[in-house]
Parts: structure tokens; sequence; C-alpha cells
């Protein structure tokens, strides 16, 4: 039965290694659209970094110090982002709003690949100008439609792309009230 177990415990190495790598590949694919739907160009991606990797970019100088554990037991991810019209060679360099839209994309792309039931997003949108909120919620339409989301926001056009907006408002009695609105209700009304 020894024997059994470790040869289950190879073939699920096996089933994960390659289910990693897959997602990873598939990962790639939804970062590389949301990318270049949030930039109107340029590339982004993941690469998966091997300890061996790691310890060569850690004796050039590229990487910052790892614990010696840390760099023999396990694999990294690297994101490489290239802007259009612009050179940079890190994430680093990327400002606030730019360093808002890759991460935007990279979860949005997550979220693709594999949809959860609900996500919660809290001021995503903040360091975004106003064509970047246009196109990111026109990208929270699109991941509307598989994932419930729920989204705190103070952006106008986060908020138009709403199904239901909830707001909390203070009468000069002090005391908070809750607002609800359904577009589609309202639109009704207006009609």
């Amino acid at each position: 039965s020894a024997e059994d177990l470790r040869q289950m415990m190879k073939e699920l190495e096996k089933k994960l290694a390659h289910d990693f790598k897959e997602g990873i590949s598939r990962i790639n694919g939804e970062f590389q659209k949301f990318f270049e739907t949030m930039f109107g160009g340029g590339r982004a991606g993941l690469k998966v970094i091997l300890p061996s990797m790691r310890k060569k970019a850690r004796e050039e100088g590229e990487e910052e110090s790892l614990p010696a554990e840390a760099e023999e037991a396990e694999a990294g991810i690297e994101i490489s982002v290239d802007l259009p019209r612009k050179r940079i060679k890190s994430l680093d360099m990327l400002s606030g709003g730019e360093r808002a839209l890759a991460s935007i994309a990279l979860l949005f792309a997550m979220s693709a690949v594999h949809p959860p039931p609900f996500l919660v997003l809290d001021e995503t949108d903040a360091a975004l100008d106003e064509a970047n909120s246009d196109r990111y919620a026109k990208m929270l339409g699109g991941l509307s439609k598989t994932t419930q989301l729920i989204v705190i926001t103070h952006n106008r056009a986060t908020m138009k792309c709403a199904g239901v907006l909830y707001g909390i408002t203070m009468g000069s009695d002090g005391i908070s009230k809750l607002l609800s609105l359904k577009f589609e209700e309202a639109g009704a009304l207006v009609s």
C-alpha cells in the first residue's frame, strides 16, 4: 500500500503541474486581451519563474533578496507588461493609474478563466480617469454575465453600468438611510 500511495502522489503531482501550466496559459491569453482593452494596445503576460531561475536572477541583482528556503521551495510568477508608446522595465515604473489598470486586467483575466460566483471590488477604479473609467465599466458589464458583482465606488461611469444601485445618505436629523434604485424600474417609470 505504501507503493500505491507513492504512485498516487506522483500522479497527483503530475496532474497539478499540468493543470497549473494550463491555467497560467489560459490566464495569459485573457490577460493579454484585457490589457489591450485597458491600454489600447501593448503586451502583458505571466511567466512562471522556477527556483533555479530565481537564483540566477538573484545573482544578477534582478530580484530582491529571498530567504534561502523560499528560493529552493517555491516557484514564482513574474508579471511583464509592455505599454504602447512607452518603454518600461518593471511594474515599479508604472504610474498609479497604469498599475491600477494592469491589476484590473489581471484580476478580470483570472475571473474570466475561472468565474467566481460573486466578486467584491472595493474602489478598484479610484485611480482611473474618465476615459479609463468608461473602459472599466464596459469590462464590468462583460464580467457581470458570469459573476455577480458587488462594486463599491464613487465613480459615475461605474455607477451607470450597475443593475441596482445602493447608497447611504444622512439626513439633517443625523440618521443614516439606505437608498436603492433599480435602473430597469427607473427607466420604465421615465418612459
